[in-house]
């Protein structure tokens, strides 16, 4: 049985549904394919729990359920990222997986020093792949790097755009709807509620990020395209793109409470749009596209009628997909899917890398 050490940065909703997952999937997991994760590390932004020969799964549980509970995660003060991987190292902790599923600005020193000490990397995180390229090639082909859950929240999307780049197809573009929540809100706006009522919701719902404009911005959406340009060869940078935030630029630096009080200035402008665009037999979506010159995205008009208008999806035009895009459709979000693309990513790293 071949036994993995595992670092985990982030106890939040991914976080603790892949550690429930490491748990549940103990058994199966050692029978398929002989292999064995034991958590040395649990980290969140203020404490960590670290344990050589890897925390019990009662450990684990505890854990994860003071952090659901909203309480501290119970550790001991925690170190930087970078100085938390010399200390696990230190420790004499070889061949381990570093698993960052936080959206933290910062990370790519203690990346690269997992590098140097020989870890493999699985990110959900997007922020280090969508950074500056000169910080970020070192990442794109890297066989101890996995991104699985960098887009697409799980399915197949880089796995299928490394495969592409694996047999050299020529990448066209790569376009899709990649928010579950800017498409809640597309699709309550196109009923005619104003967009202050469906942001409402969208919260209530959980559906939006602690701060809705992180959302709503379109940055995240932009990371992710930009990835996907990056996967199929393209060298872009953010400023590469176009991008369209769904709420007015002088609500950009207030609170949320004060952003959400006065979400209703934007009600007027993008109620006339949604109109206007069904008048004309249209919907509009909010989709990332980009090709080898850049990226756009935003609110795009697509057929009423068309299945593009009520899927989530994500398309390749390429050489080999040219007259029909390959497209993958899915739900292509959520706390379990987006866990199960991390430990998918684990586990290759386990098996190939490590």
């Amino acid at each position: 049985m071949k036994e993995i050490p595992v670092i985990i940065f982030g106890v939040g909703g991914v976080g603790r549904t892949l550690v429930q997952q490491i748990i549940d999937t103990r058994a199966a997991i050692a029978q398929s394919n002989a292999l064995r994760f034991k958590v040395v590390a649990l980290v969140d932004s203020r404490q960590w729990f670290f344990v050589p020969e890897g925390l019990s799964d009662s450990e684990l549980t505890t854990a994860i359920q003071r952090k659901e509970a909203g309480q501290p995660l119970g550790g001991s003060e925690r170190p930087s990222a970078e100085k938390l991987i010399s200390m696990v190292a230190a420790a004499g902790v070889e061949n381990a997986v570093v698993v960052d599923v936080t959206a933290t600005d910062g990370m790519e020193p203690a990346i690269d020093l997992a590098l140097e000490k020989g870890y493999g990397i699985a990110l959900a995180n997007k922020k280090p792949h969508a950074g500056p390229w000169s910080s970020a090639q070192k990442y794109y082909g890297n066989p101890a790097v996995r991104h699985e859950s960098t887009v697409g929240g799980g399915e197949p999307i880089i796995a299928s755009l490394r495969y592409l780049s694996d047999i050299h197809d020529t990448f066209f573009s790569c376009e899709g709807q990649l928010s579950g929540t800017l498409g809640f809100m597309c699709r309550e706006l196109e009923k005619g509620r104003p967009f202050s009522a469906a942001l409402g919701s969208a919260m209530e719902l959980g559906y939006t990020e602690p701060d809705p404009r992180d959302d709503l911005s379109g940055e995240d959406v932009m990371r992710k395209v930009l990835i996907m340009g990056r996967m199929a060869g393209w060298q872009l940078e953010q400023s590469d793109f176009e991008v369209e935030s769904l709420y007015d630029a002088d609500l950009a630096d207030c609170s949320v409470a004060e952003f959400v009080e006065k979400a209703g200035q934007m009600d007027a402008g993008l109620a006339k749009r949604f109109a206007d665009a069904k008048a004309a037999g249209k919907v509009l979506r909010y989709v990332g596209r980009v090709t080898a010159e850049g990226g756009k995205v935003g609110l795009m008009e697509l057929d009423a009628n068309s299945p593009m208008a009520n899927l989530k999806y994500i398309q390749f035009h390429t050489k080999l997909y040219d007259a029909e895009p390959l497209m993958i459709i899915g739900a292509g979000a959520g706390l379990e899917m987006t866990a199960g693309g991390v430990l998918g990513d684990m586990i290759s790293l386990a098996r190939e890398a490590l």
